[in-house]
């Protein structure tokens, strides 16, 4: 069924942060802080008229671009994407069917103490070309959201390393699933427990790093969060997803504060398991 490519589709996500209004509105506006919680690159030209660049792996931050429509301290940020920059793949060629801008419109306010954040990402185009864009962020800012709020509870003002599988892979996402779950050995924390968010887990596979910690995230086969209490309260993401055609694995974890050596230790380990149990499609 063709979609009716002049209307458009949104997401809304709200989240409370057990941490001033002023420390998340940092976290959204400041480089530094979005690569604690966001990103690997960031630049902002902050106020009104300004820039805000995001950007993962060895992404452009041209291509993760966004104009600052409303700055609003505290308040309000609103972000509008150029159309040809908004996503990768057949979308990016899809600018046709743009009638509206693509944004991102966050807004901050105090509920029972805690800063309540709420995001709307409107403007989406209602057309098979955007269908990987669309679920893709529907998904991935819980995510995020969940990251942000670990990190300002957890970790605040420390530097974040992420080791990182972002690649195409030969399985479909059900068959990655099934693997990354078999080969990880994670299991409810007790016999009576289950694999679902809120939950508390343990993962103890092969020659993959050993975890505890609370499942935030249990969305199969597309997604998996969870704390990594015993890595000094880490977190571990994997995501399976099919876009134009292919599929690809995004597996990462995000440690604060790690000794030097200690992190090199643990990316080594993670990055060698992780390549035998995804290796990267032969080149045709």
């Amino acid at each position: 069924m063709t979609r009716d490519s002049s209307k458009t589709r949104s997401h809304e996500h709200e989240i409370f942060i057990n941490a001033p209004i002023e420390a998340v509105w940092k976290a959204l506006t400041d480089a530094d802080e979005l690569i604690r919680w966001l990103c690997d690159k960031a630049r902002v030209t902050p106020g009104q008229g300004g820039r805000r660049s995001v950007a993962w792996g060895e992404g452009d931050l041209e291509a993760g671009e966004t104009t600052i429509e409303v700055w609003e301290p505290g308040k309000r940020l609103r972000l509008v994407t150029d159309p040809a920059k908004a996503a990768s793949g057949s979308a990016a060629t899809a600018a046709h069917l743009i009638t509206v801008p693509i944004v991102q419109e966050y807004t901050l306010e105090t509920r029972d103490g805690k800063t309540v954040l709420r995001l709307v990402h409107s403007g989406i185009p209602d057309a098979p070309e955007w269908d990987g864009f669309y679920e893709g962020t529907r998904a991935g800012w819980p995510m995020f959201f969940i990251g942000l709020r670990h990190y300002l509870d957890r970790h605040a003002g420390k530097h974040r390393d992420t080791i990182a599988l972002m690649q195409i892979i030969g399985d479909s996402p059900a068959e990655a699933w099934d693997k990354f779950r078999s080969a990880s050995g994670i299991a409810p924390a007790s016999s009576s427990g289950q694999l679902k968010a809120g939950d508390r887990y343990t993962a103890k596979g092969g020659s993959g790093p050993s975890l505890e910690g609370r499942i935030e995230i249990f969305n199969p086969p597309k997604m998996l969060l969870v704390t990594a209490e015993n890595l000094d309260n880490s977190l571990l993401t994997a995501s399976f997803e099919a876009q134009d055609g292919m599929n690809f694995a995004y597996i990462a974890l995000s440690t604060y504060g790690l000794a030097q050596a200690e992190a090199q230790s643990l990316r080594e380990q993670l990055l060698g398991w992780l390549k035998v149990l995804f290796p990267a499609p032969a080149a045709e």
